[in-house]
Formats: structure tokens, sequence, C-alpha cells
């Protein structure tokens, strides 16, 4: 019933409502823990009234959610929501294929190592580098660029005076030519190592200026430039490095940062919303 559930939800998408889009979403990610909703989560989660839940029940042929429920009952045994079982299921898929299975190991391993940083020492002087600086600029060159733009992006988002370092001017001017301020730098950078990094790090350092440098396991000159140094496995049997870990690290940081922040933050992201509404920043 999980699967026809879901082909059902797919097949149907386009004809759906905005609000039941909503709904047939929330249900199609969350397909396993549908057993353990009610009305009003599922509406809560989707941002839709739980009268609008009930009525896209009853379209999709159930009574209520309890109905939908019973229908569920029999497949959970054959959709395990431990996350043990789901890789045992992912290693036995794989069993054909060492390289994936022996991948699987590699990503759990590496988003284990950036937990096991949050209890760290560097990792408190970061967060509070982070939340306390007056001016806080954010890069990276390469392919970690566009981790390092959303990471800035959405620090923006929570405390002000956060930009994106693009370096397009070829002088790094915002950052390094300023007179009387002690601005933050964050750089994002893994293998191959741009010559930009070393030169923006070294600008950086006999400026005086507080470096956060967030890189791989292998980057070997990071703490030559900076104490504030938090690295993370990218270790991959794939043909690129994993870029996975520095998505968690950002995520776990972002976190600490508003926690620090505290009240302060409220008012950021009053503005925020406001500023989104008056130029439509997003749809609907």
């Amino acid at each position: 019933m999980t699967t026809s559930l879901a082909e059902k939800l797919r097949a149907g998408f386009p004809q759906l409502s905005k609000s039941e889009k909503a709904v047939a979403s929330y249900m199609l990610t969350h397909m396993k823990s549908l057993p353990y909703e009610t009305a009003a989560s599922i509406a809560e989660s989707a941002g839709v009234s739980s009268m609008t839940v009930s009525r896209f029940l009853r379209n999709l042929g159930f009574v209520g959610l309890s109905d939908l429920k019973e229908h569920m009952r029999t497949d959970v045994d054959a959709t395990p929501l431990l996350i043990s079982d789901r890789l045992k299921r992912i290693q036995k898929a794989g069993s054909r294929n060492k390289k994936l299975r022996d991948n699987v190991e590699l990503e759990i391993q590496a988003t284990l190592g950036v937990y096991e940083l949050v209890s760290g020492a560097p990792w408190k002087r970061v967060v509070e580098v982070l939340a306390t600086s007056s001016e806080v600029f954010v890069t990276g060159f390469q392919t970690i660029g566009g981790i390092a733009s959303d990471f800035a992006a959405r620090l923006d988002y929570v405390r002000p005076n956060v930009r994106f370092l693009d370096g397009r001017n070829g002088t790094f001017s915002e950052l390094l030519a300023g007179s009387g301020r002690r601005p933050c730098l964050t750089l994002f950078e893994m293998r191959r190592y741009t010559k930009s990094s070393f030169r923006l790090a070294e600008a950086a350092r006999e400026a005086g200026l507080p470096i956060i440098i967030l890189c791989d396991s292998h980057c070997y000159w990071a703490r030559d430039y900076s104490e504030l140094v938090l690295s993370v496995s990218t270790d991959s049997n794939l043909f690129w490095d994993s870029q996975a870990p520095f998505l968690t690290l950002g995520n776990l940081l972002l976190d600490a940062v508003i926690s620090r922040l505290g009240d302060p933050v409220e008012g950021r992201v009053r503005i925020m919303r406001a500023l989104q509404e008056r130029f439509e920043a997003f749809h609907g």
C-alpha cells in the first residue's frame, strides 16, 4: 500500500491545488512516519488546515487518517523504520557493488565525525567568533564555492553584516582595505587547494584578522594560518570527494550560532521576512 499510495500521489500531483500539493509533498517525503502522525501534525507541518488534510485524504479514497494507517499497517514490516534496518537493506542491495557498500560506511563515519566536533574547544571558539564579529566574510573557491555561498546566505538571515566574498574585483578589498575594522574571514576549502585560499589566508593573517577555516582532513596547511580550524572527512569511493560533511558542518554551526545569539535572532528574522515579502522573494 505504501508504494501504491506514493504512486497515486505522484501521478495525480499536477492536478492538485496549491494546498493539496503541500499535503502530498509532505506525505511523499515522510511516508515511513505517516503511521505515527495525526491530521493536525500533518496540517501544521504542511502549512495547511486540518480540514484540508481530511478533505485530501477523502479524495484519495480514505475515510480519514485512521483508515490510511490501517491500509499501511500491513506494509510496515516491509519498510523498516530503524536506521540500522535501512542501512542493512542498503548494504545488502550494494553487495554486488563493493564500491557503493564501502562508500555508505565512509559517509556515515564522516557524518559522525562532524558531530564529534561539537564537543571540542575549537568549535566553541568558532561559534563565538561567528556570533560576535562585527562583520563576517565567507568565501570558498572552485567546487566548494557554492557551499560557502549557501552558508553565507543563511548566516546573513540570522545576523547582520555577513557577506560572501567572491574575489571578482581581484583585490579582496572589502575584507582587507577597511580602516579601523576587524572583520572575520571564514574560508571553506577542500583539495585541490586553490592559490586564492593560500594568498587570502596569508593576507588576512598579516592584517591580524580572525580566520576560520572549514576544510577537509587532508588540508595540511590550515593550521599554519589559524587555530580556528574545523576539518571533516571527505573520503569517498565515488569519482568526487564527498561534500556532504560540509553541509552537515554548516547546519550544526548555524544552529549553534543561533543559540549563542539568542533573542536578537528573532528581530533579525522578522526584518528579513519583511524584506522578502516586500520584494516577493518567494512564490506563493
